[in-house]
């Protein structure tokens, strides 16, 4: 029984005479006390609610729990607090609220249910008291008021007795001389008098102005309290702006902002800088003060001050003030002042990492690593100042000139840092690298601490191939392969990076591997990522830089060819990702396959790689012969036998010579600790495809899922998504005909093709598709011709080669019925299956999971499979033909929405499928399995979230309740331990 119903269960046993004795072995020996010992609310208005904070203390020495608390009174209410402890001599304060709705006195108990020896029992006492005035609690803001002018507002009273009522008006307030209320008015009201109370702003001096109207509504009772705001401006001195909001500021970070006071008149006028006059923690710093000849601020002249805010902690800071000593010459009136806000959290901007630690350096070489400037805002941000101290040992200095650079929003800006060691020197260095970073609004610091080690190494023996060669790889497909530089010596070597050579083609792309020490026959592997986007030979260089004299720069060739072939290797890369040294060996599957008219002879299966992490096996012998359609499974395992990444290459030899090749990529590690990072979309871009079931039973549900696309697009719309919907069928082959036909073109043999085939339509349709939500209810009219559902494969078919690449299908005489430019890189993938009968593709569902993920870089949070199916419990869904286990699988494995074929409301399931595909992302996928799911830790935006969320051990990802999605733009981070999958 949850702790809200438990304690309404007690509430309703005391208000009708149950009471429950605790069992004594539950009573603690402790001493129970509260204070004070009664609740004394007195006199309270009718209506309005008085608050009452009541102290719960523990007198003894042993522990108690409080669970909760429930009150015998009318109208007297205890607001639910979480269970807490209390141990000895500790105290905690619970609210208690008194609403009385007659007048009379009112008393009773509230009661406080722990396990104390003690009875927690508090008598109340209160008493209802019918207001003479009634008054709306409704703030009055003035807005700018010249210096000595005047700005009225009102309020209205009302005096509901039929007794004439005294009215008591009084201002109170930091700048309650500025105010005025009800001057000249009597001081009574009469029976049922409605009047209406003058109030008045009258600025004395420049700034903000705060105060407060308290109105005296019963005899005893609290005043309604209405606040005042107003800023005195001045024609003849300008001060910009009155107010300083520093937004929300990352903690440890500083942002800066400035106050212009500007001179307009003809005359001078006296000035003598600025002084801060609240500073609720010292978050707050005045840290630019210009100073003026001889104290006096010429007439046309201006001064900017600089005002810091670095908050220590979460939350809004109490509002601060500063007062500007600007005034006439011979006046002692106080200067404007200027109000400050700001909020401690975690900005937009975040720059990563907090530390870089070079490590060890070898003597004479130097070492670089990036800071990223990450802009999660919504406008462009500045970069405006780079600033690097050394505090000792070698040099820290700037990989490029400081100039400015603008981030747009959403991107990252990258800042290079070189380490070079002192000679002679092999003791630590360290030093400090300062980003300012500047909004439209605000600018703010944030350090980044350096560390290195200086070292003299012999010249190091290595080895590195001379040649990296990818084969043939089909366009559009990615291949990963590695260069690695193995140390084969017996004493220590410094690599200071490997990389890509610039000019090498852009087919070509790696990330840099940063200088590290290699030990005798350790190894550093640059992986590369080959995608040929057309035909034809590409070439590039990969370069290294290790400690030698004279062979210190290895280059290796890079080539491949880009190929558009009827043979094809699925998936062309094999991702191991990370795997700890101590949990085995990890096997995924690579498939060869035939696509062409006629047989293919493959000569040979090779392993190439430097170690023996990786092996391959397949049952079929080489050569071999493959048939029209016909697959070779080859099994590939990764054993890591130390920390780092590996590589190899898995060839696969025609008899023409031709070698196609899949890359085989892992990571080794002994570490016990994962933190994966995530950032949510600010603008979403979502590619989404339909298969829908054209067999004979599904026209009512092709009609409803047309007539619902508004409700559909509904999340798509609320998020301004750039989308692009295409609808393809469960249909491979045309049907051969019979009682009914298929329209579009292909007789439901689109065989993944966009419908329809024939182009009668727009086969894409994006916002700005004319009569979209027509074309769509036309669209998913695709017949009920077929008998054979694949819409696994169909969705395969419709999202490989050659359809997703090319405007047109080779294998057709239909002109421009290919996919090409559905399918945007950058976007978001959600495929949605419709179909009232299991799916008979013609692969395992881990084939199509593997080849999806492998589309958006394996990127979880970059893809979304739903479906509406038959449900696995048919008894609930008469309709349907079967159960669609397997499209199930595939959506609940990769964390989608699953709804019945036979759902009552076709507009509440579509709009659930859309805020799987277009909402903001509400599962991050780990990548690797936590070790213990308790140990988990999510951040956002730096601050921990401890509910909201939970770990959904099916899909290994955390899972974020709707209401509780990080916003966008957000950054979340997840630590766990490292298991084993």
């Amino acid at each position: 029984m949850s702790r809200a119903l438990w304690v309404a269960w007690v509430a309703a046993a005391l208000l009708v005479g149950v009471g429950c004795e605790r069992p004594s072995s539950q009573k603690a020996k402790s001493a129970f006390l509260v204070r004070p010992e009664t609740i004394e609310f007195g006199p309270s208005a009718l209506g309005r609610t008085k608050v009452f904070k009541l102290k719960i203390a523990n007198g003894g020495r042993a522990s108690y729990r409080v669970e909760g608390a429930v009150s015998t009174v009318p109208n007297v209410e205890v607001p639910p607090f979480e269970p807490f402890v209390l141990n000895a001599g500790g105290e905690q304060e619970i609210e208690v609220r008194f609403t009385p709705q007659v007048e009379g006195v009112v008393q009773g108990m509230v009661e406080i249910l722990s396990d104390a020896e003690s009875e927690g029992l508090v008598p109340v006492n209160g008493r209802g008291v019918k207001a003479f005035v009634e008054v709306p609690e409704t703030a009055l803001d003035f807005g700018n008021v010249a210096m000595g002018m005047v700005e009225m507002r009102e309020v209205t009273v009302r005096n509901p007795s039929d007794v004439e009522s005294p009215l008591v008006l009084s201002i109170q307030g930091t700048d309650a001389d500025q105010f005025t209320a009800g001057k000249g008015q009597a001081p009574t009201l009469a029976a049922g008098e409605e009047r209406v109370v003058p109030v008045a702003f009258a600025p004395g001096r420049l700034g903000s102005a705060e105060a407060a109207l308290h109105v005296v509504v019963c005899e005893g009772c609290e005043p309604a309290v209405i606040p005042l705001h107003g800023l005195g401006i001045a024609s003849k001195l300008e001060v910009t702006p009155l107010r300083l909001d520093f937004g929300r500021v990352a903690l440890g970070a500083t942002a800066e902002q400035s106050i212009t006071v500007r001179n307009q008149g003809t005359v001078a006028l006296s000035y003598s800088g600025v002084q801060l006059l609240d500073n609720p923690g010292g978050v707050f710093k005045v840290v630019s003060e210009p100073v003026v000849a001889g104290g006096v601020l010429p007439a046309g002249a201006t001064v900017e001050l600089r005002v810091a805010f670095t908050p220590v902690a979460l939350g809004r800071v109490r509002d601060g003030r500063v007062e500007v000593g600007v005034r006439e010459q011979g006046s002692s009136a106080p200067g404007p002042k200027v109000s400050l806000a700001g909020e401690g959290g975690a900005s937009c901007v975040t720059v990563l990492p907090r530390k870089v630690d070079f490590g060890v350096v070898a003597e004479g070489m130097t070492a670089t690593r990036e800071v990223q400037v990450i802009n999660r805002c919504r406008e462009n941000v500045l970069v405006s100042n780079l600033q690097l101290d050394t505090s000792q040992g070698g040099y820290f200095t700037l990989a490029q000139a400081p100039a400015s650079v603008t981030v747009p929003a959403g991107e990252t800006a990258k800042v290079g840092v070189t380490f070079s060691p002192r000679v002679g020197l092999t003791a630590a260095s360290a030093g400090q690298l300062a980003v300012t970073v500047r909004t439209s609004a605000t600018s703010a610091t944030e350090a980044v601490s350096l560390s290195g080690q200086g070292r003299v190494f012999k010249p190091c023996q290595y080895d590195v191939p001379q040649t990296l060669s990818f084969g043939k790889v089909p366009v559009g497909a990615s291949v990963a392969l590695g260069v690695s530089v193995r140390n084969t010596g017996t004493e220590a070597c410094y690599l200071a990076s490997m990389q890509l050579s610039p000019g090498s083609d852009e087919a070509f792309s790696s990330l840099d591997v940063e200088n590290r020490v290699l030990e005798p026959g350790q190894k550093a592997t640059l992986v590369v990522s080959f995608k040929p986007e057309s035909e034809g030979l590409f070439s590039g260089m990969a370069e290294a830089w290790v400690n030698h004299p004279t062979l210190g720069h290895p280059l290796v060739q890079v080539s491949g060819e880009g190929v558009k072939h009827c043979f094809a290797v699925q998936p062309t890369t094999v991702d191991f990702g990370i795997t700890k040294l101590s949990c085995g060996p990890r096997v995924r599957e690579v498939l060869a396959i035939n696509n062409c008219l006629g047989q293919v002879q493959l000569t040979g299966l090779a392993l190439e790689q430097v170690g023996n992490e990786f092996s391959a096996a397949s049952l079929t012998p080489f050569p071999h012969t493959l048939p029209r359609g016909g697959r070779v499974q080859v099994l590939a395992t990764y054993t890591p036998q130390d920390d780092g990444d590996d590589t190899a290459a898995l060839r696969f030899t025609l008899d023409d010579g031709s070698v196609f090749t899949a890359g085989l990529v892992g990571r080794g590690v002994t570490k016990a600790e994962q933190t994966d990072r995530f950032f949510q979309e600010s603008e979403a871009k979502v590619d989404v495809l339909f298969v829908v079931d054209n067999s004979g039973s599904m026209m009512e549900e092709q009609q409803s899922l047309g007539q619902n696309f508004a409700a559909f697009l509904s999340a798509a719309n609320q998020a301004a998504v750039d989308y692009r919907i295409g609808v393809t069928t469960t249909g491979l082959d045309p049907s051969p005909g019979g009682w009914s036909e298929c329209p579009g073109g292909a007789q439901g043999g689109e065989n993944g093709r966009l419908f329809p085939v024939d182009g009668s339509r727009p086969r894409i349709i994006t916002p700005a598709t004319p009569n979209a939500a027509g074309v769509f209810a036309s669209n998913t009219r695709v017949g009920v011709c077929h008998w054979n559902e694949q819409g696994l494969d169909a969705a395969h078919r419709a999202l490989s080669d050659p359809l997703l690449y090319q405007q047109d299908d080779p294998r057709t005489p239909l002109a421009n019925d290919g996919n090409g430019g559905f399918l945007r890189e950058d976007a978001k993938l959600a495929i949605i299956f419709l179909s009232d009968e299991e799916d008979f593709s013609s692969q395992p569902v881990s084939f199509y999971e593997t080849y999806f993920l492998a589309l958006k870089g394996n990127d979880k949070t970059r893809l979304s499979i739903n479906a509406i199916v038959g449900p696995t419990d048919l008894g609930t869904c008469p309709t349907s033909s079967s159960s669609g286990s397997r499209y199930i699988q595939l959506a609940r494995a990769t964390g989608g929405a699953v709804e019945s074929i036979c759902t009552p409301n076709w507009a509440a399931s579509l709009e659930k499928l859309s805020n799987s595909a277009f909402g903001p992302n509400r599962r991050f996928t780990l990548t690797e399995v936590p070790a213990d799911p308790e140990r988990i830790v999510v951040e956002v935006d730096g601050v921990k979230v401890t509910d909201g969320w939970e770990y959904d051990a099916d899909t290994n990802s955390i899972l974020f309740e709707r209401d509780a999605a990080p916003a966008p733009g957000s950054m979340v981070e997840v630590t766990y331990p490292l298991g084993c999958n």
